[in-house]
């Protein structure tokens, strides 16, 4: 590889390095021989790849030529088949990503490996915790030393695309790392956001740090880095600095061949008529907004990151919008959802591909054809007879490259993903095209591509209404931009224009908005932290006063509620239900959970009445000596079956239910055995009327709560479960997380059956079968979602608490059996209903533009 000469741009200016020239020879991070193939293709072939420090090397090609694996395999997400990777002069071998980061590699990734649902301060925890680091004990300092415009309390869900990008990208930096890899940072960015990120990248530059840069953006790419590497189908083509390449031969290297960065021609409507036609349309971040398009027409929506954009796109199709109208071909749009707009012909492309438009596990032909409406088959069937040939078009006509009409989706580039998104409007014909950032994250040949498919669309009379960050594109491609600041178009543009016309449009009204921004920044974040505080302790609210209220009716109806031995057995009799709850809520929190409660607990009874018949020294140590084993066997069966063979939770779970239920059934095949006598009195011994193995249940809850909310563990815990690739992507040990929730769930029901012997007395092989749904039951109200990162071990043991209480009262208010079991479907089906309002309110409160 050719001498870097010195910068003369921008960025070389006033240069003041954090390493010598010596140093700066020495390569940061080099990979050699980097060979990695996935099932019918080899995406790098022999790769040699290196980065300095104090300096930007720029990785690009095609989308599917091998960039995002060899980011993968240079940050330890994925393992090389042959060849080494050396960070810092050492191996890092195969110690994941945890060991790349620890030895100073870092990666902001573009999807980004932040968890939305956590805030942002709890997100930068979680980075420095999975390299057993502290953060930085000013986190509003650390914000404002990177110019971030938002407080740590908000929720990562709050921001918009490009605010979180930021936070990627500077929480990467505040690790202060050797090297720091930057996956596509600007795809979400606008031009003053981008040149935000430009500082960032000179700061982190000039004190040292190599950084590897990947990005479509190939002006960009020329005006940062000081080299550039080209890579296509997994081969490096060559490696060039700066000054010695311009943009075409770049992306001639890049193809394979010529191509003509050039926007399609096209000859603007003149006397169409206006196909849509929006009137003072308001909602959450914009309005009120008056635009039109006309037949033919293409028409941007431009503005700088957070101004409105998005929002009024999602507006038209009926998302949180408030008011105002929309048509299509003057037809006014009534009670307007996502739905009721496809059906009048508006199809809309989300520009948050993983989350909103690609469906993952599903074909790359089923992506593409899902809205094809009545042409997939009569009756509402999807005939593979109507779908392929369909799909052939598509693929056809769009450039899409799939090795088969079935393969997944998600093991194709991100640029043929957008294609397929594309494919829906292009096989249904809609009367407008929606579409926001239609080419963000993609090649230069596939930007290309989209290029045509939208001016074709146009063409053929769709009116079509484009939201892009890249203003060059909207110049290239529009017959007529608005302009938006502050959820209110400001200024309307008509071709030609050009770039800078654009942004000097939206800059001079930022200008104006960033005076009072400030304000109005703080008011929402006190509205999120407000309704995020209560969404997490509403069901701890709901359920005490739920208890308060039965307690108190049927005090009212009964002398017996309230006498000592009744809530004795109360909480005595709560004691199984609440322990195995609270171990179920550990693996309910990673996202999985555990059929096979029910069976531990029969288990644990018939090996109690085997083993204690007294409570002298050796009955007790026996027995605790064989429950550790059944902890341990469970709990790793369960890892074995859904970590290491991959079964689905529920499948496992169901299998180790029926094991450990024939297990029970061969050693007591009737009830028989005789538990401790002595047991039953020591559980009830307490003070008062409140036994202590109740206040250590007490304890037990609280202590777990304040683990779960203020320690590492915890973080890491809720982190998982709710996304579990992202907190993978930052260190943390996932399957170490989830083989101890389901240790721990195992633990919880063995517990939980160590007090259900107590009261039954003898060894009986079905007795905690009927603990099963109840317990599911208590974490429901409790505030667990299957999903996963939500719930409270107070809240599961308030729930064990309330259903208990509803067993106890029912027969003291002469309530039927019948009745009773009612009752409980009924109050859960309410108590997980308003949760759910309330989650959605939340939602809809935190939702930014």
């Amino acid at each position: 590889m050719e001498k870097i000469m010195p910068r003369t741009d921008d960025l070389a200016e006033d240069r003041t390095p954090g390493t010598t020239d010596g140093e700066r020879s020495v390569p940061a991070v080099t990979l050699t021989g980097v060979t990695k193939s996935f099932p019918g293709v080899r995406a790098l072939s022999d790769v040699d790849f290196d980065c300095r420090p104090g300096e930007v090397h720029a990785l690009v090609g095609e989308n599917g030529s091998g960039k995002s694996t060899l980011i993968k395999i240079a940050s330890g997400v994925l393992g090389a088949d042959e060849g080494t990777v050396l960070i810092g002069g050492e191996e890092l071998g195969a110690g994941g990503v945890q060991r790349a980061r620890r030895l100073g590699l870092i990666t902001a990734y573009q999807d980004t490996s932040l968890v939305p649902e956590l805030s942002v301060a709890d997100n930068i925890t979680l980075s420095f915790n999975a390299v057993g680091e502290s953060r930085p004990p000013d986190l509003d300092q650390l914000l404002a030393r990177f110019n971030l415009p938002f407080k740590p309390t908000d929720l990562v869900s709050a921001l918009g695309p490009g605010a979180r990008q930021l936070l990627e990208v500077a929480r990467a930096m505040a690790h202060r790392p050797r090297v720091l890899m930057l996956d596509e940072p600007t795809a979400a960015l606008d031009m003053r956001l981008a040149e935000q990120l430009s500082d960032l990248i000179k700061q982190a530059r000039d004190e040292g740090t190599a950084i590897v840069y990947v990005s479509h953006r190939l002006a960009e790419v020329k005006r940062l880095a000081d080299r550039v590497t080209v890579l296509r189908d997994g081969v490096i083509q060559g490696t060039h600095a700066s000054r010695d390449w311009n943009v075409d031969e770049i992306v001639e290297l890049m193809v394979g061949a010529p191509t003509e960065l050039e926007f399609p021609t096209r000859t603007p409507p003149s006397s169409s008529p206006v196909r849509l036609d929006v009137q003072e349309l308001s909602g959450h971040g914009f309005g009120p907004v008056s635009i039109n398009v006309r037949a033919g027409e293409i028409v941007g929506v431009a503005g700088a990151e957070g101004n409105g954009q998005r929002a009024l796109l999602r507006g038209i199709i009926g998302i949180d919008r408030t008011g105002g109208s929309s048509s299509v071909d003057d037809k006014k749009l009534r009670r307007v959802t996502p739905a009721t707009a496809l059906d009048a012909g508006i199809s809309f492309q989300s520009g948050d591909r993983a989350a909103e438009s690609v469906f993952e596990s599903m074909s790359v032909m089923d992506n593409a054809t899902i809205q094809l409406g009545p042409d997939a088959g009569p009756a509402g069937l999807s005939l593979s007879r109507r779908l392929l040939p369909a799909f052939r078009q598509a693929k056809r006509d769009l450039g899409i490259v799939a090795a088969s009409p079935y393969q997944p989706v998600s093991g194709l580039s991100g640029g043929n993903q957008q294609k397929s998104v594309l494919a829906r409007p292009a096989l249904r014909q809609p009367k407008v095209l929606i579409v926001d950032e239609p080419t963000q994250g993609v090649d230069a040949r596939a930007r290309m591509d989209i290029y045509r498919v939208l001016a074709s669309a146009a063409d053929e009379g769709i009116a079509v209404l484009v939201n892009s960050s890249d203003s060059a594109e909207l110049a290239g491609l529009c017959d007529r931009v608005y302009v938006m600041s502050r959820g209110r178009v400001v200024e309307e543009l008509s071709a030609p224009t050009t770039e800078t016309e654009i942004v000097r449009g939206f800059v001079s009204a930022t200008d104006v908005a960033e005076e009072q921004g400030p304000a109005l920044i703080q008011g929402q974040g006190l509205l999120r932290r407000l309704v995020g505080r209560v969404s997490a302790h509403l069901p701890i609210a709901i359920l005490l006063l739920l208890i308060t209220m039965v307690a108190l009716y049927t005090g009212t109806q009964s002398d017996v509620f309230w006498t000592k031995t009744n809530l004795a057995n109360l909480l005595i009799l709560t004691l199984p239900l609440a322990f195995v709850a609270i171990g179920q809520q550990f693996v309910m929190f990673t996202g999985l959970l555990d059929i096979s409660i029910g069976s531990t607990m029969s288990l644990t009874v018939v090996l109690v009445s085997m083993t204690l018949p007294d409570l002298g020294m050796s009955s007790v140590l026996s027995t605790l000596g064989l429950l550790t084993v059944e902890v341990l066997a469970i709990g790793l069966f369960n890892v074995l079956l859904i970590e290491v063979l991959k079964v689905t939770p529920i499948v496992a779970t169901v299998a180790t239910m029926g094991i450990v239920q024939g297990i029970a059934i061969v050693l007591r095949p009737q009830p028989e055995g005789v538990i401790a006598p002595e047991l039953v009195t020591l559980v009830a011994q307490g003070i008062g009327f409140v036994p202590a193995a109740f206040v250590m249940l007490v304890v037990i809850a609280v202590a777990a709560e304040f683990w779960l909310r203020r320690s590492r563990g915890g973080l890491a815990l809720r982190a998982v479960g709710f996304h579990g690739e992202s907190a993978r992507r930052v260190g943390t040990r996932v399957v170490r997380v989830r083989v101890l929730s389901l240790i721990l769930c195992a633990l919880g029901a063995v517990i939980g059956g160590v007090f259900l012997a107590s009261q039954t007395g003898l060894g009986s092989n079905a007795v905690g079968a009927g603990y099963t749904l109840p317990c599911f039951a208590a974490v429901f109200l409790g505030g667990a979602v299957l999903s996963g990162g939500r719930g409270s071990f107070i809240g599961a043991m308030l729930g064990a608490l309330f259903l208990g209480l509803l067993n106890n009262v029912t027969p003291l208010l002469h309530i039927p059996d019948a009745w009773q079991q009612i009752l409980y479907g009924g109050i859960l089906l309410v108590a997980v209903g308003a949760y759910a309002s309330l989650e959605r309110a939340r939602n809809r409160g935190i939702r930014t533009a």
